[in-house]
């Protein structure tokens, strides 16, 4: 019996040592983020129908964030900037390449919750000419992806009310253990706000995503990918004078970067 007790105490330790980080689920926390820089990369293939026309276009865009946190009652008080952004838009055969210094170093404020739930204080002004070609208002909005609300085992997964699914993949074990996990989303809207409007307009909206991100038990987030495809529907009316239909597919990567001066 003693045999048996000291052989399990065994492999007991042998689990614990495989993942001394792994007790407890991912976390967001101030001291990950903290001085944190990350290259974010977008491509989307966008697909309009109205009155009859149709129009077609990509855009791009490719920016370096930098971060500052610290601890809060609520989580991490979060302050993100772009060190650098470009964008651009083509479309029957014009491109649009907007200045965007006017954004550079403009502050994001707000409140990230430990599972990944972001609350915006402030945002910076965006040019007319930049918010033509990319949402950058709400950039920091989605950026860093949600985490399941308890530990996972390889295998298991994990979804809440709001559509999204996580299970964790087989570890990384490559150099460091590395915790990969797998997201799905699905979203369905009836209703949403025009850019410089605030009144709700009616219309149909399906959200698709596909994707996944790498933890650090102790880094937190390394990488995220992103394939997001979104179908709107809008009938016309009083505010809409043609249906309009659109499809929108979009690529998006986020990558941790080596840290630099915190400045």
């Amino acid at each position: 019996m003693r045999g048996m007790l000291a052989l399990l105490a065994l492999l007991a330790a042998i689990t614990q040592s495989a993942d001394p980080q792994g007790a407890a689920p991912p976390r967001y926390a101030a001291t990950q983020l903290q001085c944190a820089r990350f290259l974010e990369s977008a491509r989307s293939d966008i697909h309009t129908e109205a009155g009859g026309r149709v129009r077609d276009a990509t855009a791009g865009r490719d920016g370096v964030w930098s971060f500052r946190a610290a601890p809060a009652p609520a989580g991490i008080l979060l302050e993100g900037w772009y060190d650098s952004l470009s964008a651009w838009q083509r479309s029957g055969g014009n491109t649009l390449t907007p200045d965007t210094d006017g954004l550079i170093g403009g502050r994001f404020r707000g409140v990230l919750g430990p599972t990944g739930r972001y609350r915006a204080d402030a945002r910076p002004f965006v040019p007319d000419e930049v918010a033509e070609v990319v949402d950058a208002a709400t950039a920091l909005d989605d950026l860093f992806p949600p985490l399941p609300a308890r530990r996972l085992e390889p295998g298991q997964s994990w979804r809440d009310s709001t559509g999204v699914e996580i299970t964790r993949l087989p570890d990384s074990v490559s150099d460091r253990r590395l915790q990969r996990f797998a997201l799905r989303l699905r979203r369905e809207a009836h209703q949403d706000t025009l850019r410089g409007d605030t009144t709700p307009l009616p219309l149909r909206q399906t959200t698709v995503e596909e994707g996944g991100f790498v933890w650090d038990p102790v880094d937190g987030l390394l990488h995220r990918s992103r394939q997001l495809a979104v179908e709107t529907s809008i009938s016309a009316g009083s505010r809409v004078r043609q249906a309009v239909r659109s499809r929108v597919t979009q690529q998006l990567r986020l990558t941790r970067l080596p840290p630099a001066a915190c400045r």
